[in-house]
């Protein structure tokens, strides 16, 4: 009932010339019609664009940025500028501030006592680094290595070597050539301070004689990131002391000691 009075209302009012659809509209009409169309033109004419986006990766991070422009008929109505940066593993890594290491392995002497009989063999090799970044190149600290190639023993009656030990603590350093890589090349030094300790056995008498010295080592070694924190690396070390084996034994040949050392090497950054 209610659908049939509306029709009816609205056929009554359309037989009047004022509200007839052949009646120009009013002012008030007019007015309002012409405000409704300028919204609707400055809808269908809002445009954001973006005037440029750039993304750029490489071995420090990933860096988006950009500018976005919205346009209304035409003129500049907002614009503004962003930016992100996601860094990399290497540099997350090379935000820490120290590292920390411990080194197993082996250890070989390549010196001799005279007549030709070497002091040791090869036997094993351990030892612990700390370090303070200086650069993400460069690290500065302490390092400790225990050095104990086992002894050669040739005939029960004739001269043996046993003990053959050294403890040595050094100004530590490690300049890594590719920073910015996981995977890193690096060079290990350092200068300190050696005791050095062997045992000589001639038939049923024995003696043992110690001696401290200055010492040295560099080498090289290859490590990897496993993450910022974690990483483990094999690392070669030639270790060369001012001590002389005459001082540890009386069959020395008058030569001062020397090391080749092959490490694995596990740590961690803080």
């Amino acid at each position: 009932m209610k659908k049939y009075i509306t029709g009816l209302f609205v056929l009554v009012l359309s037989s009047y010339p004022a509200f007839s659809q052949n009646a120009a509209p009013s002012a008030a009409v007019q007015k309002a019609d012409a405000e409704v169309q300028a919204v609707v033109r400055s809808m269908d004419t809002t445009v954001t664009t973006t005037s440029y986006d750039v993304t750029e990766k490489n071995k420090r991070g990933t860096a988006n940025y950009g500018e976005v422009t919205q346009t209304v008929n035409g003129e500049v109505e907002d614009s503004y500028a962003y930016a992100s940066y996601d860094p990399s593993r290497s540099s997350l890594a090379n935000d820490k501030a120290m590292e920390i290491s411990y080194a197993f392995g082996g250890s070989y002497s390549t010196n001799e006592a005279k007549g030709g009989k070497k002091y040791g063999k090869t036997g094993m090799g351990t030892g612990v680094n700390m370090l303070f970044k200086l650069t993400p190149n460069l690290g500065m600290g302490l390092d400790y290595m225990f050095l104990n190639p086992d002894g050669r023993e040739y005939d029960t009656q004739a001269v043996n070597f046993h003990q053959f030990r050294a403890h040595n603590i050094a100004v530590a350093g490690k300049y890594t050539v590719n920073a910015w890589d996981n995977l890193r090349l690096y060079v290990p030094f350092g200068v300190g301070m050696m005791n050095a300790r062997l045992k000589t056995d001639v038939g049923a008498a024995s003696t043992s004689s110690d001696k401290w010295g200055a010492s040295m080592y560099a080498g090289i070694g290859v490590q990897y990131d496993f993450c910022p924190v974690l990483f483990v690396g094999l690392e070669y070390r030639y270790v060369y002391s001012f001590i002389s084996d005459k001082h540890l034994s009386n069959f020395g040949k008058d030569d001062n000691l020397q090391f080749h050392d092959v490490f694995l090497r596990v740590g961690m950054r803080f």
